[in-house]
């Protein structure tokens, strides 16, 4: 396998004018256990960091999706370097059932998902995902319909607090909402400064006392809303409970998580998966071996960046990598084990 250099520099990035390092590489590559021949899906394709570096390390099939438009120009250049080798499709990766479906490709010998938002929609302010820069309330990764701007100035306040204490796990979520929704009786928040403004006035004493380094008082409720608007845990939810048909004997699903809440869900999934949860009825033997699941852990249960990443990629130091390989036992489990009910009940309030 060819290893590449996990810092890959400014100029040989594909990230364009929004400079984009893909995290935990050489993690990755080892985890796909690459060969040639075999296929494999980049579910959030970016700027092409992962998908560059997979086919550059294997002669593989590689076939990725993004919702966002944007990574259609660093699509381009791979299909200019990889011809048939690599296809593209602008798509939410919860329709990657959909897409192997409906192509020649029955079964993929690894998938790969590096979640949460890109570097290059986060520094890039007219998106309005981040705080630090002065930028329209918007935070949609795609085409959908809903926007940060709907959710910060209709969403009802009770609903309001709920979201920011799910999705931020935010501790003063119905005081940041209580001085959201007061705010926005005199004047629409319309800017990333705005809302961040107002957070900060409002809890930003709560912070300060924290020991230790403290985050932006505005990351929470920021994670919280860009959450909602791109259903971000259902889409997760809903392609790792419907992709194990779709796997051959040995592939890998790699998962990279940047916060807890995502993470929790991947976890408990993949417990679910490999049928390592504690067993329910006293006439279960109450150890099992790892092989009678559907999938095992090839590896340690989940790995994070070395330091010498964080030192150069700041943005890393909250990864996990989470890896399973499928087996040959049938998948005997209808996997349901989350829902979102609650929350689309609160959308449907805003249209």
């Amino acid at each position: 396998m060819l290893v590449i250099d996990v810092m890959m520099s400014r100029q040989n990035s594909t990230g364009g004018p929004y400079h984009h390092t893909p995290v935990m590489l050489n993690e990755v590559l080892e985890a796909l256990t690459l060969r040639g021949g075999n296929v494999y899906v980049d579910g959030t394709f970016g700027g092409g960091g992962h998908s560059r570096a997979i086919l550059e390390s294997s002669d593989c099939q590689l076939i990725a999706t993004d919702r966002d438009k944007n990574s259609i120009q660093y699509a381009e250049e791979l299909k200019v370097s990889y011809g048939e080798r690599f296809s593209f499709f602008i798509s939410k990766f919860s329709k990657i059932p959909d897409i192997l479906r409906d192509s020649s490709t029955s079964k993929v010998d690894g998938i790969l998902l590096d979640l949460g938002v890109s570097s290059f929609q986060l520094d890039d302010p007219k998106r309005g995902f981040s705080f630090q820069v002065d930028g329209p309330l918007d935070m949609r990764m795609g085409e959908n319909s809903l926007s940060a701007y709907d959710v910060v100035n209709k969403l009802k306040e009770p609903h309001l607090a709920e979201i920011i204490r799910d999705f931020g796990e935010e501790r003063h979520a119905r005081l940041v909402a209580k001085k959201i929704c007061e705010y926005r009786d005199s004047k629409k928040i319309e800017t990333t400064s705005e809302l961040s403004k107002i957070i900060e006035n409002t809890i930003g004493n709560f912070y300060k006392k924290q020991p230790g380094k403290s985050i932006h008082p505005a990351t929470r409720t920021f994670q919280a809303i860009r959450i909602l608007v791109n259903d971000e845990m259902q889409e997760i939810i809903y392609l790792l409970s419907n992709l194990t048909n779709y796997l051959n004997q040995g592939g890998r699903i790699v998962v990279i998580t940047f916060h807890s809440i995502e993470d929790r869900i991947v976890k408990n999934i993949f417990t679910h998966l490999t049928e390592n949860a504690i067993s329910k009825s006293r006439y279960e033997p109450s150890e099992k071996s790892i092989l009678d699941g559907s999938f095992n852990y090839p590896t340690k249960k989940f790995l994070i960046p070395q330091e010498s990443e964080i030192t150069l990629n700041s943005r890393s130091r909250s990864a996990k990598l989470r890896c399973i390989e499928r087996t040959d036992s049938l998948f005997r489990e209808n996997l349901d084990i989350y829902s979102m009910n609650k929350y689309e009940e609160i959308i449907r309030a805003l249209v």
